[in-house]
C-alpha cells in the first residue's frame, strides 16, 4: 500500500512518530510518501515529493499532529478520496482517532481494511470582488469573516438561500460545519452539532445586537456575506479552518456552500461521538 504522511514539523514528537512508522511500514512491504521537508527531517529524502503530489495515488493518509494537522490533511485528501487516519501528537485531538501509543496496535488492522469510513461535510468558500474571483478554498471546520488588524466592529449583510437575512455589526461571523461546531463555533457560543447532521451553523462573534443569535440552517441553503463598509473603511479578513487569512475589502462578497467532496475519516469503533464529547469537554469524568 502507498501511505501518505502529514505531520506537524514543529513538534519533535510528531516527527519521531513519522520516523518510527516509516520503518514499520518498510519492514512490512508498504511504501510511504510525504512532503520533501518532512522527508529530509527524518533522514529519508527519497520519500519526499512536492506538496501537491503527496495524496495522488495514496491508499491511506496518516495525519500525525493535532486537530490543525488533521484539518489540513483532510482538505488535501478529500479531492483524491483518500481515507485519513488521525494520530494525536498535539493537545486536544478532538478529530484524531488514535494516540501514538495505540498506533502500532491498530495500524495493521487499518492496513487490512478493517475499519469504517465516516464522511464529513466540507464547505467551499469563494471571495468575489465585483465580477472577479479573488480566492477560493475548502474548509472542514469553518469559514470566518472577521475584523482586520484595526480590531474595530465590521458591518456584514447576510443572505441565506438568496433571501436577505439581515445586516448587523459584530467582530465577525462564523459559518461552521457540524464537524466545526466543537471548535471556534463552540467558543463563540454556538451549539454542538452531531457530525452526521446535514446542516450549517451561523454564529456571530460578539454581535452589537443581542437580537442576532446563532442559527442552524439546512446544508442545502448557500450563504452569502456582503462585507459592507464601516465608518473607518477598514479591511476585513476571511479565513478557512484558521489558515492564512485573505484580505477582504468593503463591497466584497463571500459565498459559502457545501463542497462537492467529503473528508473521509477512518473510524475503528473505539469510541462514539458522545464518548468523545464527554472525554474532551470533561463532562462529569470518564465513567460510562
Amino acid at each position: 500500500m502507498q501511505i501518505a504522511m502529514i505531520a506537524t514539523m514543529n513538534r519533535p514528537h510528531a516527527v519521531e512518530i513519522v520516523r518510527r512508522t516509516v520503518d514499520w511500514l518498510r519492514a512490512r512491504g508498504h511504501a510511504a510518501r510525504m512532503e520533501t521537508a518532512l522527508a529530509l527531517s527524518i533522514g529519508c529524502p527519497e520519500l519526499g515529493v512536492p506538496a501537491d503530489a503527496v495524496m495522488a495515488g495514496a491508499d491511506l493518509a496518516l495525519s500525525i499532529g493535532g486537530d490543525g494537522t488533521m484539518l489540513g490533511t483532510a482538505c488535501l485528501a478529500a479531492p483524491h478520496r483518500v481515507p485519513v487516519l488521525g494520530v494525536n501528537a498535539g493537545a486536544l485531538g478532538f478529530l484524531t482517532e488514535l494516540t501514538p501509543e495505540a498506533l502500532p496496535q491498530y495500524l495493521p488492522r487499518v492496513l487490512a481494511g478493517d475499519y469504517t469510513l465516516e464522511p464529513r461535510m466540507m464547505l467551499r468558500a469563494r471571495l468575489q470582488r465585483g465580477d472577479a474571483a479573488v480566492a477560493a478554498s475548502t474548509a472542514l471546520n469553518d469559514v470566518v469573516v472577521r475584523q482586520g488588524a484595526a480590531s474595530r466592529m465590521i458591518n456584514l449583510e447576510v443572505r441565506v438561500a438568496g433571501h436577505r437575512l439581515g445586516r448587523f455589526g459584530a467582530d465577525g461571523l462564523i459559518v461552521a460545519t457540524p464537524t466545526g461546531s466543537t471548535a471556534y463555533c463552540l467558543s463563540a457560543g454556538g451549539p454542538i452539532v452531531h457530525p452526521g447532521a446535514s446542516v450549517m451553523v451561523l454564529v456571530p462573534i460578539c454581535p452589537h445586537s443581542l437580537a442576532f443569535r446563532p442559527m442552524v440552517i439546512p446544508a442545502t441553503d448557500p450563504v452569502e456575506i456582503l462585507c459592507q463598509s464601516n465608518s473607518h473603511g477598514d479591511e476585513m479578513l476571511v479565513t478557512t479552518d484558521g489558515q492564512q487569512p485573505v484580505t477582504a475589502q468593503p463591497g466584497d462578497r463571500v459565498s459559502i456552500a457545501v463542497a462537492a467532496e467529503h473528508a473521509l475519516l477512518v473510524k475503528l469503533g473505539l469510541f462514539s461521538f458522545y464518548d468523545r464529547l464527554r472525554e474532551k469537554l470533561q463532562w462529569g469524568g470518564n465513567r460510562g
